[in-house]
């Protein structure tokens, strides 16, 4: 990939956001000793926390696309394999065919999914931070961590202004909980499952010498 933002020629419809539904997803991907997962948890965990994205406003439907696009890929993919199939074996599959730096495929597309989500992890971990950071602040944080270092100029720029179109956070956490009161323990119910699954996505597309 060069850098732009990857797109899927089938929109994919999600549910609205619901909190508790992503809480209790991440809380049941399970992770064997080795950080492998089941594709289709792995998959269903990920469709529960993209539609955050559109509590964020339409300034970051770009990167909803490019993750809904990709997950798209990998649950196509699925067709190919049995039952339980783990992420770790579809991107092997790539690896041993030699395609795993295709587009379309489980490897690419996942490499670039774990990109967009590590981008709203740390999010979720900036506003966890405390009261006083703004989603803006947060956005802009996480995405000098994670995204920026993948992305061109060209999408660089597109991105300082399509974060500026984000709600205040008062209003963020009104939406996604009701109030920042309720929002808070709720996020607190998400992040430390959602982070380790990330982590281990990652640690396993380093070791396969598919993320740097």
């Amino acid at each position: 990939n060069s850098g732009h933002i990857r797109r899927s020629k089938v929109e994919i419809m999600s549910a609205p956001f619901d909190i508790h539904v992503c809480a209790a997803k991440w809380q049941g991907l399970n992770l064997d000793e080795k950080g492998d997962m089941v594709a289709e948890e792995f998959l269903s965990a990920c469709d529960s926390i993209i539609s955050i994205l559109d509590v964020m406003g339409s300034g970051l439907g770009m990167v909803k696309s490019d993750m809904t696009g990709n997950s798209g890929h990998i649950r196509r993919n699925l067709a190919k394999f049995g039952p339980g199939v783990t992420l770790q074996a579809m991107v092997a599959k790539d690896i041993e065919n030699k395609v795993a730096t295709k587009d379309g495929t489980t490897a690419t597309s996942l490499l670039w999914l774990k990109r967009a989500l590590h981008f709203l992890d740390q999010l979720l971990a900036q506003l966890l931070k405390g009261a006083s950071v703004e989603v803006i602040d947060a956005g802009r944080a996480a995405y000098a961590d994670t995204l920026t270092h993948h992305h061109g100029m060209v999408v660089r720029q597109v991105f300082k202004v399509a974060i500026m179109a984000v709600p205040h956070r008062a209003t963020f956490m009104e939406k996604i909980a009701g109030s920042e009161e309720k929002a808070v323990p709720a996020l607190l119910e998400v992040s430390p499952n959602f982070s380790a699954a990330v982590s281990a996505v990652n640690q396993f597309l380093v070791a396969a010498g598919l993320e740097k």
